[in-house]
């Protein structure tokens, strides 16, 4: 990878330690240290998410004005903000005020990393491997804050709470000066004035039009699944016990450490479409076995398949992340760029916003195998995507290959 990519996932690394020192431990700081009731808090997490919902598209065009460095900068410092907000927190309406700025942040910072990271190098091969490594580090960093944070925090010291958000203010001010030292990927003002461009113009591709679907498929049946319903139906239905389901998001998170590299390797002999698809089917396998965990058996079997379900889906995340989002830059031409990793990042923040309603909806009803069902249909409805791209694209956009493997194959043909 050059320079620039590694000091960027340097900088995201950094921001991830943050986050994990954060956010797993917000919502246990505003309940049981501040007094917030837990319905309460519910709302106050549906209001960041809806926040954050509504500032990705504004998002997507300043990225294409002013560039992916400025607003990734702005994004985190806004976040770093929202941390120090975090410490004077004592009532609902002041955790409403920091959360919905939290929110406010937190939504373009994912367009405006993936638009800097794929712009820095646009070397499909480096590219490739540079959303790959930053995945596995970010999962592992947020992994070593939430330890840290697990060892520090005590409910009955509010301070030990306090000096995490502090913490987590300092390392993305810190993430914040290396990106400064980035270069800025943006479209000339020349170009932008002669060249007006919109959100209608992110969707003229069929291939990325296919591409958001997918996208858009993959978010309610991937991390906002993940989140609100893997706790939900493991321990309402499936009976497992609440550290089991701790631990099988530990294992979920050592799978994609220890098995993205790996897995890069193959995601590089696929096409990008075939690689989509083997996502959904994955992922499909996975929902699949995590349903099998309610039925009777002992519990050692249905923990065992809780830990099988929380690796299988952790080895389709390592698909993911060098798949999806350089697929969707390399399909956006430069004049809608900003706003098409806006529109990809802003399918997760909307399946974040109704996931959690619909998966604890329909297990509270009863309705657990249902929800279960419509993961699968779901997953296989992306590899059927992934098929159909694969008639859509041309061979130059579906396989990856290095600079130097394309200037072989115009000296073979010259």
């Amino acid at each position: 990878m050059t320079r620039a990519a590694r000091l960027l996932i340097a900088g995201r690394v950094i921001l991830a330690i943050g986050n994990g020192l954060v956010v797993p431990l917000t919502l246990i700081y505003l309940h049981q240290v501040r007094g917030i009731p837990l319905a309460v808090i519910g709302s106050l997490f549906a209001a960041m998410a809806v926040m954050s919902l509504v500032t990705v598209p504004f998002a997507g065009a300043l990225l294409d004005r002013v560039g992916a460095r400025p607003v990734l900068v702005a994004a985190i410092a806004g976040q770093a903000l929202a941390a120090v907000g975090l410490v004077w927190v004592h009532s609902t309406l002041t955790a409403l005020l920091v959360l919905l700025l939290q929110g406010a942040a937190l939504g373009p910072s994912f367009p405006a990393f993936s638009m800097l990271l794929a712009g820095i190098d646009e070397d499909p091969e480096r590219q490739q491997r540079a959303f790959a490594v930053s995945f596995t580090w970010m999962n592992a960093a947020i992994g070593l804050g939430a330890a840290v944070g697990g060892v520090v925090a005590n409910v009955r010291h509010a301070a030990s709470f306090q000096a995490m958000f502090l913490a987590c203010a300092v390392l993305e001010i810190v993430a914040c000066g290396i990106i400064l030292r980035l270069p800025n990927v943006r479209r000339p003002a020349r170009e932008q004035a002669q060249e007006k461009a919109g959100y209608r113009d992110v969707l003229a591709s069929r291939g990325l039009r296919s591409v958001m679907i997918a996208t858009l498929v993959l978010s309610f049946t991937g991390y906002a699944a993940l989140d609100s319903g893997l706790p939900a139906y493991a321990s309402v239905v499936a009976g497992v016990p609440v550290n089991a389901v701790a631990l099988a998001l530990t294992v979920n998170t050592i799978v994609i450490v220890v098995a993205q590299l790996s897995m890069l390797r193959l995601v590089r002999s696929l096409r990008r479409s075939r690689a989509l698809a083997l996502i959904g089917l994955i992922w499909g396998v996975a929902w699949a076995v995590f349903g099998l965990s309610a039925l009777p058996a002992p519990g050692w079997v249905r923990i065992a398949l809780v830990f099988a379900f929380a690796g299988l889906f952790g080895l389709g995340e390592t698909i993911l992340a060098p798949t999806l989002m350089p697929l969707v830059n390399t399909l956006t031409d430069d004049r809608v760029r900003g706003r098409a990793n806006a529109m990809a990042s802003g399918t997760v923040s909307l399946a974040f916003v109704a996931s959690p309603a619909l998966s604890t909806g329909l297990i509270s009803i009863g309705l657990g195998a249902g929800w279960i069902a419509l993961l699968c249909a779901g997953c296989v409805g992306v590899a059927l995507l992934g098929v159909r791209l694969g008639g859509q694209l041309t061979a130059e956009q579906d396989i990856v290959a290095s600079a130097r493997d394309r200037e072989s194959a115009d000296l073979a043909a010259v």
